[in-house]
């Protein structure tokens, strides 16, 4: 919800997507990780929230196959994802994965063909996401993720480049570009404001469980008894005949 305020992505759209991910088999952090890296990936690339809507999908049934293969990847292309900027970062991954993105680069002679390979695995994916997800904003957030590329085995040069990189999506995906962007900007803050307010009121999860179930007992209880009175009372009619004579009056 944090994420969805300060950024132009609607936060409906994005838990719509990470149920996607951990269907596919992803745990819940790597998926709100991934979502988040494909949102500040659309916006480096000019894509809209509804483009990169549908590329979370279509690479979220990738991951449940387990590598991305050519079909996947032109979902990608066509969501305006594709470019150069996110080749490089994730032939950078596979190489530091060892899963061989160079060899089979060299070996069929494009990007788009040695997807055949089978080099970009869920791993090499959801790792490339995470990187467009860092935390940059302050220049302690800048150090550490630089400090944690390092120690994961990343040259110095490798992690500047993964954190600027972050830091330049970031960038893009917090500005407000247009009017309708302003606006939905505008209504995620809002919205956020009034789910505070009824969580408040309403409760948490386990709050509203015991709530909710102690209205529904209340009510089913009043129902029950009204339900019970009334075929109480229909049941003593059609034992006394009531309901044999309305019968032998309609024959008649």
């Amino acid at each position: 919800n944090t994420y969805a305020d300060k950024t132009i992505y609607n936060f409906t759209e994005m838990t719509r997507n990470i149920g996607t991910f951990t269907a596919a088999g992803v745990d819940l952090q790597t998926s709100v990780d991934s979502i988040q890296g494909i949102a500040n990936l659309a916006a480096v690339s000019g894509s809209s929230s509804l483009q990169a809507s549908t590329a979370m999908y279509q690479l979220s049934q990738a991951i449940a196959a387990g590598t991305v293969k050519l079909m996947d990847w032109n979902s990608v292309v066509n969501a305006g994802m594709g470019g150069a900027v996110f080749q490089d970062a994730l032939i950078r991954t596979s190489e530091h994965l060892k899963t061989g993105a160079k060899a089979a680069i060299e070996a069929k002679g494009s990007f788009r063909e040695s997807l055949q390979e089978g080099w970009l695995t869920t791993e090499v994916l959801t790792e490339t996401l995470k990187q467009f997800a860092l935390n940059v904003d302050t220049a302690e957030d800048y150090e550490k993720a630089m400090q944690d590329l390092v120690s994961q085995g990343y040259t110095q040069e490798e992690a500047k480049n993964i954190v600027d990189m972050a830091k330049t999506a970031m960038d893009a995906a917090t500005k407000v570009k247009t009017f309708t962007q302003l606006i939905d900007t505008l209504k995620e803050a809002l919205g956020s404001g009034w789910a505070q307010s009824w969580r408040t009121i309403i409760g948490d999860f386990e709050e509203a469980k015991e709530l909710w179930t102690e209205v529904s007992d209340v009510l089913s209880n009043a129902i029950n008894d009204s339900s019970q009175a009334r075929n109480d009372m229909l049941q003593g009619w059609s034992d006394l005949g009531g309901r044999q004579a309305i019968i032998d009056g309609l024959k008649a």
